[in-house]
């Protein structure tokens, strides 16, 4: 199975920018480790990109149900102008956004990216040799859910960012294929985590859809929509790769002391049942492709 992997310095800018401002919901990527680490690697009087953040900070907040579209929009833009062209032009901003938020978030893009564009240059070509043996093993993974793909007849695109502080993005907006973003693992340890992240962004673009409705951070139906993927991909995985299934319990424990087996793992994201039944019945068909 042919599998697309993509590396961007433009969406990396994003993530970068947004691990410097405190988000109230579960896509905040805020890092004050990453946060440290940078300040090092700036190493003298640069651009004040923590400040700046926190300037767009509370508006980004309060208005995040409109705005938190720019963690996807770089995804449909092949270069750093045209992304900053589709924040301003995008339309479901307001112009409010527009002055409050997307001009001072565009201006602080323009001056962070003199230092972020050449340590991103950097960090990709050490890790140029890195590269050949992840993407290997994403592709051998990858290949065991071809039934997905094929079901929906669907290319795969792997967007390995180098700088995401946590969690992943999933593009759904793509008829033709299967796209998210993750982090590049750091460590051939870190592959197995960073796979089950990435297995879970694909599988938001098929459950979501059993939910019909209009997934928010603010009502809840987030969190459902959560659950039916976590719920989802155990399921995926126990039928093609079950020896994978201790490490998916440790990823879902997300660094916790919990233990989980399967009893308290399904007691711990319970389905009703008709949302269940739409599952199983989904996952059977995608299971005989």
């Amino acid at each position: 199975m042919k599998v697309d992997f993509v590396y961007s310095r433009h969406y990396d800018l994003i993530f970068h920018v947004l691990s410097h401002i405190k988000v109230e919901n579960a896509s905040d990527l805020y890092d004050e480790q990453y946060i440290k680490d940078i300040a090092r690697e700036k190493n003298g009087p640069v651009y004040d990109v923590i400040t700046a953040a926190q300037t767009i900070q509370d508006y980004y907040n309060s208005n995040f149900e409109r705005l938190g579209v720019i963690n996807f929009l770089p995804y449909f833009c092949d270069s750093y102008d045209a992304m900053k062209k589709a924040f301003v032009t995008y339309e479901q901003f307001t112009q409010e956004d527009i002055e409050c938020f997307i001009k001072p978030l565009n201006e602080i893009l323009n001056k962070e990216s003199a230092f972020f564009f050449e340590y991103w240059d950097v960090l990709d070509k050490e890790r140029e040799p890195l590269k050949q043996k992840a993407e290997m093993y994403f592709a051998e993974k990858l290949g065991k859910y071809s039934c997905v793909f094929n079901y929906f007849g669907k290319l795969c695109k792997v967007l390995m960012s180098h700088v995401i502080t946590r969690n992943g993005r999933g593009f759904s907006f793509d008829s033709s294929h299967f796209a998210a973003l993750i982090r590049f693992p750091d460590s051939e340890k870190a592959y197995d985590f960073s796979f089950i992240q990435l297995l879970h962004e694909y599988t938001h673009g098929f459950t979501d859809s059993l939910l019909n409705m209009h997934i928010s951070m603010n009502d809840g139906s987030h969190s459902l929509s959560e659950n039916v993927v976590i719920v989802a991909d155990y399921y995926l995985i126990k039928a093609v790769d079950e020896k994978l299934i201790p490490r998916y319990f440790d990823w879902v424990a997300n660094g916790s002391n919990v233990v989980l087996n399967e009893q308290d793992f399904l007691s711990r994201f319970c389905l009703d049942t008709d949302l269940n039944s739409k599952l199983m019945e989904l996952l059977g068909d995608i299971l005989k492709t």
